[in-house]
C-alpha cells in the first residue's frame, strides 16, 4: 500500500507540473534559508559552552553611577572587587583576574603585536584550557612568565622548541615561557595567543599595584571572573554582592562621589548579551539573533502557506478520486496517511535539494555573516539531524490540514455532481494570502525606515570636518617609538604641500578616548562629579579634525602652560558641570584622571561617537597618549598623499606595517550593525515577496482554469479584455489592499519600537507605506496579470466547443 501511495504521488507530481514546480520552489527556498539560520543561530549559541562549571561561572560587572545621575555600564571591575569576594563570601569557589595586555613581539626584523592578555594563576583552571605542555596550576604563578598558544611557539621558536625559552616583550623585558596550549577553542569570547602573568604588573609597579588592590574600587580596568560553589543560587549572590563596593569602599565613594553597583555575568551569556567586549575578542548580539531567527521562521512560514492554500484549492480537483475511494471502501485513516505520504514526500523532495542549494549559497552566506562554515558543517551529524527535525515539522504543518480536508468529503455529494468549494475554504484561502502579504509587506517597510534611519546617520552634520583626512593606526607601534617619533614623523608628512596639518590624538571622531572619567569642576560640591569621556591630544587637533571653538582658544604649541594644566570641552561636559555659557566656563578649574587645570576653550558640540548615542560630555588635553595619526589634505589626489604617507612609514618606522584608512569609512564602521540588518530585511523581503507571489500565481492559475469557460461566454456577449482582466484580478487585489491594512500598524508599531534605540533618529513618514503599498499592488498585478490577459486574449470558441 505504502508503495501504491508513493506512486500515486509521483503520477500527481507529473500530471501538475506547474503546481509541483510552485510548491518545490517555495519550501526549497524556506527551508534553505531556515536551515542555514539555525546553524548560524546554533553557532552563536555555542560559545563558551566548553568551560568546565560554565553554569556556575560568571563575569563580574559594574555600573558606575555619578552624582549627576547618570551611569555607565562597563565589563570590568576594581581591583578590590575580586580580592574581597574571595576573602569575604563563603559562596565563592574561585576568582581569576585578567586584564588586557599589548606586547610588541619582534620577529626577525618586523614588530608584531599578537592576541594577549594578563591572568592570574587561576586562569586555566577556571577557563579549563588544556595545556600541552606545563603545569596549568603553576604557570602563571610567578613573575615574567608567559604562556603561548602551539602557533605561537611554531612561529618564534620552532615547533615543540619553546618551553622553557625567553620570549622579548616590547624589546627590553624577558619573559620565560612556563607553557604552551593546545588550539584553544574557537566559541570563546576570548581570543588570544599569550597568556602573561597578572603578577608581572605587580612585578614592574609595585607601589600601583598595592594602591590598586587596597583601594582602588574606581580604578575599573580588571576583568574579574568567578565559580560559585555548586550550591549557590546566582539570584541570589547577585543581589548579595551588588551593593559589595558601597560597604567596603565607604571612604572612596566618599572622596569620589561616585558609587558601583555590581552585577553577574554568566560566562555562557558574555558573547551574545553582553555590550561591551572583554580584554580580548569580540561580542554578538542577541538582537541579531532574534531577528534572524524571526527572518527565518516567517519565510518558512510563507512557503507552508503557500502549499497548504495550493492543496486546498486543487482539492475539487480530486474530489471524485476521494469520493470512488471511499465507495470501495477506503476509510477516512487510509486517504489521511496517503495525503499525508505525498505532502511528505515533496517536502522530503525539498529538503534534499534545499541542502544543494545550501552548499552552493555557503559562500556568499559565510561572507555576510562573518562565518567559516564548509560542506563538513552541513554534513556534521548534529546538523543532518537538524535538517531532519525541520523536516519532521514540515510534513504535518504542511500536509495535515488538505488530507484533513481531503478526507472529510462525502461521497454522495461528490458523485452527484453538486459538490463545489465551502465558503469556510474560500475564507480560509484568502486569510493565507493575506498572512502571506502582511509578512511581505511589514518586510518592506522595515527595510524602508531602517534605510531612511542609516541614510539620516550617514548625511547628518557631525560637527566636524570628516572628509579628506587620512587616519594612521599606531597600535601596532611600540609605545616609545611611536611618541619618540612623534614629530619628526608629523615634520616629514607635513613636506607635501597637499598636506595641510597632522596632530597625534588618542582617539578621532569614531572610536573611544579614556572613557568614563570621573572630572570635577569649579562650582561643584566636594565629591560631586560627572563621567566624561577624556580624549587625550596633540597640538592642532582642532584644526586637523575640523571641530569649531565657541569660546577661548585653541593649545599652543610652545605654551608650557598648556602641556600640563588646560583643557579644552565640548558644550555638554559645558552644562554638566553647571556653567551656563561658554564664556562663564573659561578659566574655571577642572580636575579629571588626576590631573589639575583650567579650562582654555569650549568646542561646538559634535558626535565623537555614531547617532546611535547621545553626545556626552567630552574634555581633551595635551597629554603624550597617541594612538592614531590624522592627516588632513587639501585637493582631489588622496593617492598622493598616501604614496608620501607609505614612503615617510618606511622611513621613521620600518620595522612595523603601516595600518591607515580614511576618517569618512572609519567613522562609517559604526553603523555596520545597521547596514547588515538592512540588508538582512531586503534579502527576507526579496523572498517574502518571491514566495508570496509563487503562490499568488499558482492560485490566479488555478482560478483561470476554473473560469475558462465563464470567460468565454463573456466574451461571445461583449466582455473586453480589460474588462476580462479586471475580473480576474480584483479579487485578489483587494486582498493585498487588506495585507496593507493590516501591516501599516504592525510594522509602525515594530519599526517604532526600534528607533527608540537611537539617540537621534527619523521620524517614521507617510511615504514609507504609500511606498510600500504601490510596490506590493504592482508586483501582485504583474503576477497575476499574466495568466489574466493570456486567457482573456485566447478564443472563446475553444473553451466552449464540448458545451
Amino acid at each position: 500500500m505504502f508503495t501504491r501511495y508513493i506512486t500515486i504521488a509521483f503520477r500527481l507530481f507529473r500530471k501538475k507540473k506547474t503546481y509541483t514546480l510552485i510548491n518545490l520552489t517555495g519550501l526549497v527556498i524556506g527551508i534553505t534559508l531556515f536551515f542555514l539560520i539555525a546553524l548560524w543561530v546554533k553557532d552563536e549559541f555555542s560559545y563558551d559552552r566548553f568551560i568546565p562549571h560554565a553554569d556556575r561561572t560568571f563575569r563580574i560587572e559594574s555600573t558606575t553611577l555619578s552624582p549627576d545621575g547618570t551611569s555607565m555600564e562597563l565589563a570590568e571591575t576594581g581591583w578590590p572587587v575580586g580580592r574581597t569576594l574571595q576573602e569575604k563570601y563563603e559562596e565563592v569557589e574561585k576568582v581569576c583576574y585578567i586584564r588586557s595586555w599589548n606586547p610588541m613581539i619582534k620577529l626577525k626584523d618586523v614588530y608584531v603585536r599578537e592576541p594577549s592578555l594578563f591572568a592570574d594563576e587561576k586562569f586555566f583552571d577556571v577557563f579549563g584550557y588544556d595545556l600541552k605542555v606545563g603545569n596549568p596550576q603553576t604557570a602563571l604563578k610567578e613573575p615574567y612568565t608567559v604562556v603561548i598558544s602551539q602557533a605561537i611557539e611554531e612561529k618564534y621558536f620552532g615547533k615543540g622548541n619553546g618551553f622553557g625559552k625567553l620570549l622579548m616583550v616590547n624589546d627590553t623585558i624577558p619573559h620565560r615561557v612556563t607553557g604552551v596550549f593546545k588550539e584553544l577553542p574557537s566559541h570563546s569570547h576570548l581570543k588570544i595567543d599569550l597568556v602573561g602573568s597578572f603578577s608581572t604588573t605587580c612585578a614592574m609597579f609595585p607601589e600601583d599595584c598595592k594602591y590598586e588592590y587596597a583601594s582602588g574600587w574606581f580604578d575599573i580596568n580588571v576583568n574579574t571572573y568567578v565559580r560559585l560553589k555548586a550550591n549557590v543560587t546566582s539570584k541570589q549572590f547577585e543581589n548579595k554582592i551588588k551593593n559589595l563596593v558601597g560597604t567596603y569602599g565607604k571612604e572612596a565613594i566618599k572622596s569620589t562621589g561616585f558609587n558601583t553597583v555590581l552585577h553577574l555575568r554568566p560566562v555562557k551569556d558574555i558573547y551574545l548579551y553582553s555590550s561591551k567586549a572583554s580584554a580580548t575578542g569580540t561580542v554578538g548580539n542577541i538582537q541579531t539573533v532574534y531577528v534572524f531567527i524571526t527572518i527565518g521562521i516567517f519565510i518558512l512560514l510563507i512557503a507552508c502557506l503557500n502549499f497548504i492554500n495550493l492543496s486546498t484549492a486543487r482539492a475539487i480537483e480530486r474530489a471524485k478520486e476521494v469520493g470512488i475511494k471511499k465507495v470501495l471502501g477506503t476509510d477516512k485513516k487510509q486517504l489521511i496517511v496517503q495525503f499525508l505520504i505525498e505532502a511528505g514526500l515533496l517536502c522530503t523532495i525539498a529538503t534534499l535539494c534545499s541542502l544543494i542549494v545550501a552548499y552552493l549559497t555557503l559562500s556568499p552566506f559565510n561572507y555576510f555573516t562573518n562565518k567559516n562554515f564548509t560542506i563538513s558543517t552541513l554534513l556534521a551529524p548534529d546538523n543532518l539531524i537538524l535538517l531532519v527535525s525541520i523536516l519532521i515539522v514540515l510534513i504535518p504543518l504542511t500536509g495535515f490540514y488538505p488530507a484533513w480536508i481531503l478526507s472529510n468529503y462525502q461521497p454522495v455529494t461528490i458523485l452527484k455532481g453538486s459538490f463545489t468549494h465551502s465558503s469556510k475554504g474560500n475564507f480560509l484561502r484568502k486569510f493565507l494570502v493575506v498572512t502571506q502579504f502582511t509578512v511581505s509587506i511589514c518586510l518592506i517597510i522595515g527595510t524602508l525606515i531602517i534605510w531612511q534611519q542609516l541614510s539620516f546617520m550617514k548625511t547628518q552634520s557631525l560637527g566636524f570636518d570628516k572628509d579628506k583626512i587620512v587616519v594612521v593606526d599606531m597600535k601596532e607601534v611600540q609605545w616609545t617609538a611611536r611618541h619618540q617619533q612623534a614629530e619628526t614623523f608629523k615634520k616629514e608628512l607635513s613636506q607635501l604641500s597637499s598636506i595641510t596639518s597632522v596632530t597625534g590624538c588618542r582617539a578621532i571622531p569614531g572610536r573611544s578616548g579614556w572613557d568614563g572619567q570621573f572630572a570635577y569642576g569649579e562650582g561643584l560640591a566636594q565629591g560631586q562629579g560627572i563621567l566624561v569621556e577624556h580624549i587625550p591630544v596633540d597640538y592642532d587637533y582642532l584644526k586637523t579634525i575640523g571641530l569649531k571653538l565657541i569660546a577661548g582658544r585653541d593649545f599652543i604649541q610652545d605654551s608650557k602652560a598648556d602641556s600640563v594644566e588646560s583643557y579644552l570641552i565640548n558644550e555638554t561636559a559645558m552644562k554638566a558641570f553647571g556653567w551656563n555659557t561658554p564664556q562663564n566656563a573659561l578659566d574655571k578649574k577642572l580636575s579629571a584622571s588626576g590631573m589639575n587645570g583650567k579650562v582654555i576653550g569650549v568646542i561646538k558640540d559634535y558626535h565623537q561617537h555614531g547617532l546611535q548615542e547621545a553626545i556626552r560630555p567630552v574634555i581633551m588635553n595635551v597629554t603624550p597618549s597617541i594612538n592614531v595619526f590624522a592627516i588632513r589634505y587639501s585637493g582631489n589626489d588622496p593617492y598622493l598623499v598616501v604614496t608620501h604617507l607609505k614612503k615617510t612609514w618606511q622611513k621613521i618606522f620600518p620595522a612595523y606595517s603601516l595600518d591607515y584608512k580614511f576618517l569618512d569609512d572609519d567613522f562609517q564602521q559604526q553603523y555596520q550593525k545597521e547596514e547588515k540588518l538592512i540588508q538582512s530585511f531586503s534579502i527576507a523581503a526579496i523572498l517574502a515577496i518571491l514566495i508570496a507571489c509563487l503562490g499568488l500565481f499558482g492560485l490566479a492559475t488555478y482560478a483561470v482554469d476554473t473560469r475558462t469557460k465563464e470567460i468565454g461566454i463573456r466574451k461571445v456577449l461583449g466582455a473586453s479584455v480589460t474588462d476580462l482582466v479586471s475580473l480576474l484580478s480584483k479579487d485578489f487585489l483587494l486582498l493585498v489592499l487588506i495585507a496593507l491594512v493590516v501591516a501599516t500598524p504592525l510594522a509602525f508599531y515594530v519599526m517604532n519600537l526600534w528607533l527608540q534605540d537611537f539617540a537621534y533618529r527619523v521620524s517614521i513618514s507617510g511615504w514609507v507605506f504609500i511606498l510600500a503599498g504601490i510596490t506590493s499592488v504592482l508586483i501582485a498585478m504583474l503576477t497575476i496579470s499574466y495568466q489574466s490577459i493570456k486567457v482573456a486574449v485566447s478564443n472563446p470558441v475553444k473553451s466552449l466547443r464540448n458545451e
